[in-house]
């Protein structure tokens, strides 16, 4: 008894593991309110039975819409026995004949038998079966409908009901399509279903499932899931196919899990000319030609430019993005915040400091936009995120509507001369019981001539009101694209950009004239100061602004040099090595075949935006801004902190 006893605790953590991947702390499964009728049904008995007879428990359960009833049952005997799940015209057949003839939803043979399975409204009877010799059993029954029957934002997890003899086909995010891969599926039907994990490039089934109720559940050693492990780039499909004359109700889940993030993923699948031009991290080293992916979290990002010459003009392009001057351009720093809450739930936002240039005039204006970015459907509205100086704005991106917080109603402007050096900054702090605060800010060292003293001026202080969140922070990381569901196709990069591009909604401009020096650098608290990343591009992804004739060198430690000329989007050396470059990073492959996404994938960039018939609005106007006073490596609101910065490198125009 006490080996059996062990194997029934066994099982019954299995069961409660099952449960938790279901979504007891995911999007999937919560507990609800919401039904009328409710189930929580509990049988566990043991029963000993003759060679030749059976137990049976029947049940009824009602429709338990908006929730899904789930269930699971399991035995554990001394001798093999044959547990089954059947509707009522299965078990009256079974009862007149003596054999499971007439069917069955489900069925397992042997001393440890294990199933579970979406239930709709319907009579059952739970059938154990001491088929060749007599058997002790202990039975477990688990019924309950505290799931919420809706689809995931943050992953592909999905109710759907297949017809009789067909199949659902549900095409897998394209980082497929970055760099080898593992995935896990996960899937629980009322009858038995089988799953197929196409690959579209062969034409051959990666792995194919028998049929089951659940997967995998009764193949032993026992696992919730399939998981399959180093798969190759490629564009796959999950398939999965109801051969039975009546439909199946099925929920089913997938993650990726790639070896890498691909930086180059979003050009090969947008087709686009020109990019945002400048650095970028995302968190992938490359130098061998081998990506390796590394993570990086901090609370604060600097973004350093020395412009000694910019004009930029496409009149076409200023025409197509609804913007009034052909002459802009803008310099973005865009990075990725994660939130997590104390619940474990978790967002992702893109923040961006973007001062934008007229550069006919030699006018820059400060703006900014946040934009939600925690799965498919998030948004914002003006009471989830606010400051004294925006509000959200509603947009069109793609025909997907985007939802941006932007700095609409304080947009400080004035006069630069050249050369115009500064600093953008950005922070986040949580606030214990309201949420997290994202400072935005700038520090300008050279407007013409050197600035005595340059001190921090925060232009915008942002709340996400979020009363439960517990830490943040803005990360790189090459392991991971970030989340969405089934209704997008890709997720976006966490990754650090500065990089230069068009004004705003989605302009491409070019550089008549364009001379700078970038620096892209993160606060790290091991030495209380700004550090290089550890690698960098020369194009970024996230944004839709960019420009067709940038080029970057690569000049050391987390700075590179920006002229007019032929753009070469590139892997730049390591943080300690300087003016090396490398093409060696791995691209998705360069002939698609038939089955590779078109070039209309719905795959979107997010853009700065202007609200309407405001792209000029200007609130403040002066030589330099104004700036705080404050004392000197981190910046925060208060200012420097620590020792001095060290001198960024000298800028060398390419010839």
């Amino acid at each position: 008894m006490m080996r059996k006893n062990i194997s029934l605790f066994v099982v019954t953590l299995m069961a409660l593991s099952v449960l938790s991947t279901l979504g007891v702390v995911d999007t999937v499964a919560q507990t609800t309110a919401f039904s009328t009728n409710s189930v929580n049904l509990t049988l566990n008995t043991t029963e000993v039975l003759p060679a030749n007879y059976y137990y049976y428990y029947n049940f009824s359960l009602p429709n338990t819409y908006p929730n899904a009833t789930f269930g699971y049952y399991f035995s554990v005997s001394n001798s093999s026995v044959s547990t089954a799940l059947m509707t009522s015209t299965q078990f009256k057949q079974f009862n007149t004949t003596g054999s499971f003839s007439g069917g069955y939803i489900a069925d397992q043979n042997g001393t440890l038998n294990f199933d579970g399975l979406l239930f709709t409204q319907g009579v059952y009877y739970l059938v154990v079966y001491a088929y060749q010799a007599p058997a002790e059993v202990e039975i477990y029954l688990s019924v309950k409908s505290n799931m919420q029957a809706i689809n995931a934002t943050q992953y592909v997890g999905e109710f759907e009901t297949i017809p009789a003899h067909q199949n659902t086909s549900i095409p897998l995010h394209y980082e497929t399509l970055g760099s080898p891969f593992n995935i896990t599926v996960i899937g629980i039907s009322n009858q038995t279903v089988k799953y197929t994990i196409w690959d579209n490039s062969t034409q051959t089934p990666a792995f194919t499932s028998p049929l089951v109720t659940f997967t995998n559940l009764s193949i032993q050693p026992f696992s919730y899931n399939y998981t399959l492990t180093n798969l190759r780039q490629g564009v796959y499909t999950l398939i999965i196919g109801n051969p039975h004359n009546s439909p199946a109700y099925v929920y089913f889940e997938y993650r990726i899990y790639p070896k890498y993030v691909n930086p180059y993923l979003f050009r090969y699948l947008l087709r686009q000319s020109g990019a945002p031009t400048g650095l970028a991290a995302y968190g992938v080293l490359n130098q061998s030609g081998t990506p390796t992916p590394y993570l990086i979290n901090t609370s604060s990002v600097l973004g350093y430019a020395n412009i000694s010459s910019i004009l930029a003009y496409n009149q076409t392009a200023a025409q197509q993005a609804n913007l009034q001057d052909p002459y802009m351009a803008s310099l973005q720093l865009n990075l990725i915040l994660a939130v997590e809450n104390s619940d474990g739930s978790y967002y992702v936002y893109w923040p961006q400091n973007v001062p934008r240039f007229y550069t006919d005039r030699q006018q820059v204006q400060l703006t900014n936009n946040v934009l939600n970015m925690s799965g498919d459907g998030a948004y914002l509205t003006n009471s989830s995120i606010t400051s004294p100086n925006g509000v959200v704005i509603e947009t069109q991106n793609g025909g997907v509507m985007q939802y941006y917080y932007g700095n609409y109603l304080n947009q400080p402007t004035w006069s630069y001369r050249l050369p115009f050096a500064f600093m953008l900054l950005m922070n986040e702090s949580v606030v214990q019981g309201q949420g997290v605060l994202i400072s935005m800010g700038i520090v300008v060292v050279q407007n013409g001539t050197i600035v005595a003293n340059p001190q921090p001026y925060w232009f915008d202080r942002i709340m996400i009101h979020d009363p439960a969140a517990a830490a943040a922070g803005f990360i790189v990381s090459g392991y991971r694209y970030t989340p969405v569901g089934a209704a997008s196709l890709l997720g976006s990069y966490y990754d650090a950009e500065l990089v230069f591009g068009g004004g705003a909604n989605g302009e491409v401009t070019q550089f008549e004239q364009l001379s700078a020096t970038l620096g892209l650098l993160y606060y790290s608290p091991a030495t209380d100061n700004y550090t290089a990343f550890p690698s960098y591009y020369s194009f970024g992804a996230d944004t839709a602004e960019a420009t067709t004739d940038a080029h970057v060198s690569y000049l050391g430690n987390g700075f590179a040099s920006v002229s007019a000329g032929t753009p070469d989007y590139t892997y730049l050396a390591e943080n300690n090595a300087k003016g090396t470059q490398t093409t060696t990073a791995t691209t998705p492959p360069t002939t698609p075949t038939s089955s590779a996404p078109s070039t209309t994938a719905t795959t979107t960039q997010t853009s700065t935006t202007t609200p309407p018939n405001t792209q000029t609005t200007t609130s403040s106007s002066a030589s330099t801004p104004p700036y705080t006073q404050s004392p000197i490596h981190k910046f925060d609101e208060s200012g420097w902190l620590g020792n001095s910065w060290s001198n960024p490198p000298s800028h060398n125009q390419r010839d």
